[in-house]
């Protein structure tokens, strides 16, 4: 099987903006847009492949009907796509939000995963903001006191986020983003956010949007404490000249960035991978098919394990390519 991409689904958000025309994303119209949803199982919107052999097919049903071309050696668990997707703009503050964890998730919403995620910043303005996690020692009684006085902010962990930046969002976190920052996301197949406080603004009716106090409480992990960016992990990389750096390794998915000066070969790994150009453009070709794409920032691609080995090429001789890798967790016993 072949690399597939998705046709991208763009949702408008009060809290957005224009620039994801950045990312060669195609506004239908002439609001505010926050999210571009790349690749997503989710019911909310569950995409279609946009061109080749499978083009006009769901993932959920390539999921079902072609998963062993897809995970290869690993067992595949749910009917759904397991992994969203996403480029975001927050030109404005996200409301300040919890998501909760996979057993928080069933009981309060029922058919809904709990929801991990983790953010790699593309751009950010000077005094664009991240709020991630409760400032040390903050307790429930604190937090309820704030929300009752309009002043959650002076309960929550906050940084200037630069370009490059990786932050990791366990289920449970408090936390909000925005001041015009643009953004890639990569979560579990999940639309279960509650928000804590929406910064007394008024949604696109004209009405306060709604919140969800008493759930976001719920679902908060008091032990979290403050988030700053994490530090990651350098890689070796067979392809002399590259710079490859594990971001993140968590229960739900593995995330790796690439700084690619030249070309990068990657072998497959136990299951389907997925590449998000974050900077730059590249082409992308295949070693055991004749399958070859020119590929643009803010666009994803997801490689199925049967593909065989792939090779990027930096279109640009004066600046490296940036790509995200990410990849989903594979029990041991899984494979053979």
């Amino acid at each position: 099987m072949n690399p597939l991409v998705f046709e991208p689904f763009l949702r408008p958000q009060v809290w957005g903006g224009r620039k994801l025309i950045e990312l060669h994303k195609h506004l239908p119209t002439a609001g505010p847009y926050g999210e571009s949803w790349e690749l997503s199982g989710h019911p909310l919107h569950i995409s279609r492949v946009a061109e080749g052999e499978f083009a006009g097919r769901t993932i959920n049903e390539l999921w079902a009907e072609h998963s062993s071309d897809l995970v290869g050696q690993a067992i595949p668990s749910g009917v759904r796509f397991p992994l969203l997707f996403k480029f975001l703009e927050a030109n404005h503050l996200l409301s300040v939000q919890v998501h909760p964890t996979d057993a928080l998730a069933h009981e309060l919403i029922g058919d809904e995963s709990g929801k991990t995620e983790a953010w790699v910043i593309l751009e950010a303005l000077p005094d664009a903001q991240i709020f991630a996690g409760l400032k040390s020692g903050i307790t429930h009684d604190d937090l309820t006191r704030h929300l009752e006085n309009g002043t959650v902010a002076e309960c929550l962990h906050s940084f200037h986020p630069q370009p490059g930046d990786c932050i990791f969002l366990s289920a449970g976190s408090v936390h909000a983003v925005g001041g015009g920052v643009l953004f890639a996301e990569v979560q579990q197949t999940s639309d279960a956010t509650f928000r804590l406080f929406d910064w007394n603004r008024l949604g696109t009716d004209g009405r306060p949007r709604q919140l969800h106090k008493d759930a976001a409480l719920k679902s908060i992990d008091w032990t979290r404490g403050p988030i700053d960016p994490v530090r990651g992990t350098p890689e070796s990389e067979s392809t002399p000249g590259n710079r490859a750096t594990k971001l993140v390794e968590c229960d739900y998915f593995t995330m790796t960035s690439y700084a690619v000066p030249q070309q990068l070969s990657s072998s497959p790994s136990h299951s389907f991978e997925v590449w998000m150009v974050l900077n730059g453009a590249c082409s992308l070709r295949t070693k055991d098919s004749n399958y070859e794409r020119a590929f643009s920032r803010g666009e994803t691609v997801l490689i199925p394990a049967s593909c065989g080995d792939i090779i990027w090429t930096n279109a640009s001789s004066d600046q490296s390519v940036s790509l995200l890798r990410v990849t989903p967790p594979v029990e041991k016993e899984q494979l053979t």
